[in-house]
């Protein structure tokens, strides 16, 4: 069972409409059994907003295999330092930030990473020196709407 500790919920003209100490709640549906709660942004109570990441993953980049990750069922491998980033939950909206760095340690180049395509399920990106192709030690991607 998860614990929620909320100190105000506001309406749009900014007054409190509930407030609560601590929630703790496995599912919260309405009468008909649908969900009724769903948390794009969350603010503390002076109103600054949370934007939690919905995927993240640092990946080796020499073969591919998962360091550690949230919401990534698995990264695909396409060969040429191309990677596939798959999503256990299908994010929102296509029209996300990927955000991705990289990190040699046997290369002494400036290393970068593209982006080469995005949708709900999956992102693709590749890995490079200044001029060509090139694998790297670690590669970390976050993934935000």
């Amino acid at each position: 069972m998860s614990t929620i500790k909320v100190d105000a919920i506001k309406n749009s003209s900014g007054q409190s409409e509930i407030s609560v100490t601590t929630l703790k709640a496995d599912t919260i549906q309405n009468t008909s059994g649908a969900s009724v709660i769903k948390v794009n942004t969350l603010q503390d109570t002076s109103g600054k907003g949370y934007y939690p990441a919905r995927a993240w993953v640092n990946i080796n980049g020499t073969n591919g295999s998962i360091r550690g990750n949230e919401n990534v069922s698995s990264v695909t491998d396409n060969g040429s330092s191309r990677f596939t980033v798959n999503y256990t939950n299908s994010i929102s909206s296509a029209d996300c930030s990927v955000t991705a760095s990289v990190s040699n340690t046997s290369y002494s180049y400036l290393m970068g990473v593209d982006l080469y395509s995005f949708g709900t399920a999956n992102c693709s990106l590749r890995t490079h020196d200044y001029n060509s192709l090139q694998d790297v030690t670690y590669l970390s991607v976050t993934v935000h709407v």
